[in-house]
């Protein structure tokens, strides 16, 4: 409303904004009080204002928001002004049906048209809220006030101001955050308040106890209370019998109107519900209870509130975890399991605040120190290797820490899982390692990492028919098995893609991929920079580095604020990589430059790094140091960190470039033997038909590579060829034919890294010109392409002349060897 009377006086209108309140329904003429447009003497009657609109009808607008909550005197006004003066007007209301009668019968004779408004799309509401802020909000930031708002513009702009002013929503360096929950300005508090007017105090006891709780068992509200909200819209069902509000921001309103005293003597009332509660199998309800009992300073239940605190770990609610754990310290400082917790947590964190950072390594120190069984043992060193490797970047400093725990524990189960983890962070390290035996029962989240380690360890080194042959125990994990390992969920699902992109199928796995980016704007905005690492990864390498590095670039955001799975470093290394290849080699410089030392080790960031380097290298005219360079690296890859399919893909690229294609291909070999896979298989086939110049096979590898979404393979295969076939004596309209295929698959995904090096092509054919000349190979008459098009014959014969030049042919027949039949 405002914005329309903004736009309308800048138009030059007179568009004066009124609005009804609840407060002012009571006060005649209430809606127009304060208006200081209106003469001195108007607001004395409802004649007074509408004889003073009535003067100015030809150049106004009125424009009244909530016409439902008007005074009746200013109703009358409104409605005399639309339906006799005939004043051009916008009125708002909630919903028509709920309107005052006059407001209806308006409406019904014709003097209103309705114009619904539809809820802001979560992508409008973004960008509104993006606006609003001057900002970017974290993920899940953007999430909860996405939710908060529920796409009405209003709430959405009250929510932000007045998280703002309740110093929950704060600026840093990843975007603004939110600490806690959304709160609605006292404006818009006393907007949705109005929905519980009416309510007799029983009924708003009962939705304040749901406010607390966030949901409650149906049985624990009065039967007339329940019923009475229910119509009330204040409440809705949850599964399993129970209820809870309907809207969140009604939380807030109810939480307004008690008194300090009153809201912690309801609070108790539902630690004491939830606490009965949690015997019947409902553990959120006992989470809930430790939850309130430590914000307001109740007595706590210990093992619970330890519980909690795991728990919001693995839901990457570390402010909480740590808050919790420490409090479970502050009773008992001999517990190791709550001092691994708030290590954990405060290890993530410590990525924002060197102070944590410091606060782990004591944490873990300490618990080491209480530690008195082999699980406990155990349990510790994992999660202070993990702190080392992932936050600190030290690999060895990660081995060392589980090769000590190696010595003081006797279970046979407690050291296989820190064995498999050495392998882990060796692979890490770049120090190799071997295949790591998974695990035989799965019953503590020991045992669920040990399981994900080794369908990981499958698709880094092999056999991938290993990695698939976990995956179906990876799905099997009961779910709260899962959640008590952080970033565990994601792990699973990253290792089903990997597994998925190592079977030669790009166009499958970018699908999924996608899928997976959607899935976590929406659900778990925590996943979203290790699913745009990954897709951007998959592009660079496959298909359009331009989009490679625009995924890089919102991945390496997105991991600086949350990053449970080590790929922050790869994230900037992948970005400075796709910068290089389209021709950013200042930004690139700089990424390169900020990725800690610790983590240049990486195998990940040592691959991508090698990439960017030899890139230059080919840029510069020096094929021959570049493949050196890939080869380097390859070789590394696949014998000393044993990431065999890396050490394959990187062999690949120095294949393509036509240089030490022998020992790209022995490297290969060596990778399909030990990983097997489609995409390696189809890689090997290249670079050994590449080494005995066996164009027929090249041909059928790089029409392969095209249907399963490798475009770079095929755009580069074929333009090698077409220089090769010059070479040797071929003829040329079979060079061409190989030149055309690749600059086809350039003009459909121009922003492809090619590493193959020839003179620059001439202007390939514009959309148009390859749409005609498909059909003449097609054998379609210029006419009949004429009227498919929509166009002249003249209009064809002068595309065809065109596509016919810049193909280097002069007849259809020539075309149809040089296009191919089926286009």
């Amino acid at each position: 409303m405002r914005a329309a009377s903004s736009a309308l006086g800048r138009a030059g209108r007179y568009a004066p904004m009124f609005s009804g309140s609840g407060a002012g329904a009571t006060i005649p003429l209430g809606a127009f009080t304060g208006a200081a447009d209106l003469p001195e003497d108007a607001l004395s009657s409802p004649a007074a204002i509408i004889d003073a609109f009535s003067r100015r009808r030809t150049s106004t607008v009125l424009i009244v928001d909530d016409v439902d909550c008007l005074d009746e005197a200013s109703l009358h006004v409104v409605v005399h002004l639309v339906a006799t003066t005939r004043l051009p007007a916008i009125l708002g209301a909630q919903d028509l049906t709920t309107s005052p009668g006059p407001i209806r019968r308006l409406y019904d004779s014709g003097d209103l048209s309705e114009w619904p408004l539809a809820p802001l799309s979560d992508g409008e509401a973004a960008e509104l809220v993006r606006a609003e802020l001057q900002g970017d909000l974290t993920p899940t930031t953007l999430t909860d006030v996405l939710t908060a708002g529920r796409g009405n513009p209003l709430h959405l702009r009250e929510v932000i101001r007045g998280s703002v002013l309740r110093g929950r929503l704060v600026e840093t360096e990843h975007g603004w955050d939110l600490r806690g929950t959304p709160v609605p300005t006292p404006r818009l508090a006393q907007l949705v308040g109005e929905r519980f007017e009416g309510l007799d105090q029983a009924s708003l006891d009962a939705a304040t106890l749901l406010a607390i709780a966030r949901e409650l068992p149906a049985h624990a509200i009065g039967d007339a209370e329940r019923r009475a909200l229910a119509r009330a819209d204040v409440i809705e069902p949850s599964p399993g019998g129970w209820v809870g509000l309907s809207h969140p921001l009604d939380a807030e309103y109810l939480r307004s109107r008690c008194s300090t005293a009153l809201w912690h003597e309801f609070v108790g009332e539902v630690v004491a519900i939830l606490r009965k509660e949690a015997t019947t199998g409902r553990p959120r309800s006992r989470r809930q209870a430790e939850l309130l009992a430590l914000d307001h300073d109740l007595p706590v239940d210990v093992d619970a509130l330890l519980g909690l605190a795991e728990h919001a770990l693995g839901a990457f609610d570390e402010r909480l975890a740590l808050r919790a754990a420490t409090a479970v310290i502050a009773t008992d400082r001999t517990r190791a399991h709550a001092h691994r917790i708030a290590g954990m947590a405060a290890s993530v964190l410590g990525m924002e605040e060197d102070a944590l950072a410091s606060a782990a390594d004591e944490h873990f120190a300490t618990a080491r120190d209480c530690a008195r069984s082999d699980p406990e043992r155990t349990a510790v060193a994992l999660a202070h290797a993990e702190h080392l490797a992932l936050r600190r970047h030290d690999g060895e400093g990660a081995l060392a820490v589980l090769r000590t725990a190696e010595g003081s524990v006797d279970d046979p189960e407690c050291l296989a899982h820190l064995q498999s983890a050495s392998v882990r962070w060796s692979m890490v390290a770049g120090m190799g390692g071997g295949p790591i035996s998974a695990p035989d029962g799965v019953s503590s989240p020991e045992s669920v990492v040990g399981l994900i380690t080794a369908g990981v360890s499958g698709v880094i080194a092999g056999p991938l028919q290993d990695a698939v042959a976990f995956l179906p125990r990876l799905r099997d994990v009961p779910d709260d098995l899962v959640a008590m390992v952080p970033g565990g969920s994601t792990l699973i699902d990253l290792t089903a893609s990997m597994a998925l992109s190592y079977t030669g199928d790009v166009l499958a796995t970018r699908a999924r991929l996608e899928q997976q980016i959607a899935a976590a704007q929406q659900d778990a905005p925590e996943d979203l920079g290790v699913w745009e690492y990954a897709l951007g990864f998959l592009e660079l390498l496959s298909a359009d580095a331009v989009r490679a590095y625009e995924l890089g670039r919102s991945a390496a955001a997105h991991l600086a604020w949350r990053d449970s799975t080590g790929l922050h470093a790869p994230a900037l290394a992948l970005t400075a990589a796709a910068a290089t290849a389209t021709d950013r080699p200042v930004e690139a410089r700089k990424l390169v430059e900020s990725i800690p030392e610790p983590a240049t080790a990486d195998p990940k960031v040592v691959m991508l790094s090698s990439w960017s380097e030899a890139w230059q290298l080919k840029e510069d005219r020096r094929p021959a140091a570049a493949a050196e360079r890939l080869m380097t690296t390859a070789q590394w890859l696949l014998d000393d960190a044993q990431h065999t399919f890396f050490g394959g893909m990187t062999a690949h690229c120095a294949a393509r470039l036509g240089h030490q294609v022998d020992e790209a291909a022995d490297v290969l070999r060596t990778a399909r033997s030990r990983a097997g896979g489609g995409l390696l298989r189809l890689l090997t086939r290249h670079a050994d038909a590449m080494s005995t110049s066996d164009v027929e096979t090249l041909d059928a590898v790089a029409a392969d590579a095209r249907e399963l979404g490798v475009v770079t393979t095929a755009a580069d295969t074929w333009a090698w060829m077409a220089r090769s076939t010059e070479r040797t004596g071929g003829t040329d309209l079979t060079s061409r034919r190989y030149q055309t295929a690749s600059d086809a698959l350039r003009a459909d995904v121009p922003g492809m890294a090619l590493w193959s090096t020839g003179p620059p092509r001439p202007a390939t054919l514009t959309e148009r010109e390859r749409q005609v000349a498909d059909l003449a190979a097609r054998r379609y008459t210029s006419k009949e392409i004429a009227e498919l098009n929509g166009v002249s014959v003249n209009t064809v014969t002068n595309q065809l002349a065109s596509a016919f030049r810049k193909l280097g042919v002069s007849s259809r027949a020539e075309l149809r060897e040089v296009w191919g039949t089926d286009g």
